[in-house]
Formats: structure tokens, C-alpha cells, sequence
């Protein structure tokens, strides 16, 4: 009986040790930093694309961008939905994502003032 207990215990602190922390981004996702760039350059598109939309006359609207967000960052579509899957399902670091985003827009809003 004794030794289920030491059992139970010891894999009750092996399976707590080897969680995974829930802050910890794998490899194979851009990390905040990158991810928050491209979410600027595609907020800074999309403004563009709104701005220019109602000029464009006789064009499909996926030329009105005048750049594309993730050939300009050096990363490919599967990096970009991969790391969008990821972060979709951790909401508290897409938040912290946001949030550099954010601060990075704020700051290009106040260097144009």
C-alpha cells in the first residue's frame, strides 16, 4: 500500500515538472516580437486598403495593398497560420502580442505628430 502512494506521488510530481509552461512558444512559431510586426504591417495594410478602396476603379481588391505583409517580414503563409493557430489558442500571449502591436502603432502615430 505504502508503495502506491510513493508511486502516485512520484508521478504526480514527474507529470508537474514536465508540463509544459504555458508561456513557452515552440520553435516552429514566430515569436511575439515578429508576430506583432506583421501584425502591425497588416493593420497599416488594410488601413491602406480601406484609405484606397473607394479609388480603385475596375481593380480587384487584393491589389489595392500596396505591400504584402508577409513577403515584407520574410516569412510564408504556413509560418504565418501556424503561429496564428498558436497564439488562437493561448489567448493570454495573443494578448501580449496585441499589445506590442499596439504600443508599435502608437509609437509611428506619435512620430507623425
Amino acid at each position: 500500500m505504502q508503495h502506491r502512494g510513493i508511486i502516485f506521488l512520484s508521478l504526480l510530481l514527474g507529470g508537474i515538472s514536465c508540463k509544459e509552461d504555458e508561456n513557452t512558444i515552440p520553435a516552429y512559431v514566430l515569436d511575439r516580437e515578429k508576430f506583432s510586426d506583421v501584425i502591425v504591417d497588416f493593420t497599416l495594410a488594410e488601413s491602406a486598403a480601406g484609405i484606397n478602396v473607394l479609388n480603385v476603379q475596375g481593380q480587384k481588391i487584393d491589389t489595392v495593398y500596396s505591400f504584402n505583409p508577409l513577403l515584407d517580414n520574410n516569412i510564408t503563409k504556413a509560418q504565418f497560420d501556424t503561429s496564428l493557430y498558436f497564439y488562437s489558442h493561448h489567448p493570454k500571449i495573443f494578448r501580449e502580442v496585441y499589445e506590442i502591436a499596439l504600443e508599435k502603432l502608437n509609437r509611428m502615430q506619435a512620430s507623425r505628430k
